[in-house]
């Protein structure tokens, strides 16, 4: 059998405080340096974003990306009210997802989960002009992670650079 996921990208973490979660991880494990930023929601603008169905105008989060072991760390600290927030509300801090580069096609591999688990995807973010598109599978059940994947909308430029 051909696995699935192809290349791990990313591993997604939700903290309670971005700037105290990379002091730690820089002054403590000597990982750094991290890129901060905050996501407003206005930029890039996401008047089009969808999560769930249900137009999203923002997602306010604090965000820190780190490139390590040949994946990508992502700190998320959630702001607004949305799904991110929700979980940290519900399961404290702790890692979240990992992200993917899977074997088949983006809408063979939603398709195929729906099949395999009988459940509706998890999150779904579409918008930026249809620069993005990006789906939580709750596998958790199945294989104790939730698995974030994309649809590549350069299929010439890889979406991993490590």
């Amino acid at each position: 059998m051909t696995p699935q996921f192809k290349q791990l990208l990313q591993i997604g973490i939700i903290v309670r405080d971005v700037d105290r979660a990379v002091r730690y991880y820089e002054d403590v494990l000597g990982m750094g340096p991290w890129e901060v930023s905050f996501m407003r929601g206005d930029e890039p603008p996401m008047e089009d974003l969808v999560v769930d169905g249900r137009p999203m105008p923002c997602i306010v989060s604090k965000l820190a990306f780190l490139k390590a072991y040949g994946v990508e760390l992502e700190l998320i600290e959630p702001i607004a009210d949305t799904p991110f927030k929700r979980w940290l509300e519900q399961h404290g801090p702790g890692i979240h997802h990992i992200a993917a580069v899977t074997e088949k096609p983006y809408e063979e591999v939603l398709q195929s989960y729906r099949q395999s688990t009988g459940k509706d995807i998890w999150i779904r973010g579409q918008g930026l002009h249809g620069l993005m598109d990006y789906s939580f599978l709750d596998l958790r059940e199945e294989t104790g992670l939730i698995v974030e994947c994309y649809k590549n909308v350069h299929p010439d430029r890889p979406r991993a650079d490590f």
